[in-house]
């Protein structure tokens, strides 16, 4: 199920990106410029015009997660929030849940 992540429709950002953003230490434009890189590594239909996805993120100093809501209604692709995944609930390579 693991693709590569393709943005569909504009990207919204929630505030509280903005704060995850600050206490990981990344700017911005760092994490805009990573946007486009991502691998989507879950994913599940909320509802009928909705789709879940966590997205992986690498190319950066640390590995990233991405929680990003596609929105068909309202043509839109809210980042809800992002962190960095801890290896005790992650396989070595961030991509696969640990049982």
């Amino acid at each position: 199920m693991q693709r590569p992540k393709v943005v569909r429709f504009p990207v919204v950002l929630t505030y509280h990106v903005f704060e995850k953003l600050r206490s990981i230490d990344m700017t911005l434009a760092e994490f805009e410029l990573l946007l486009g890189n991502g691998e989507v590594i879950e994913d599940s239909h909320r509802t009928d015009t909705q789709l879940e996805e966590l997205v992986l993120i690498s190319e950066w100093s640390r590995p990233l997660h991405l929680a990003v809501i596609v929105d068909k209604v309202k043509c839109e692709e809210r980042i809800v929030t992002v962190y960095e995944p801890g290896s005790e609930l992650w396989s070595p390579d961030y991509r696969t849940r640990r049982s």
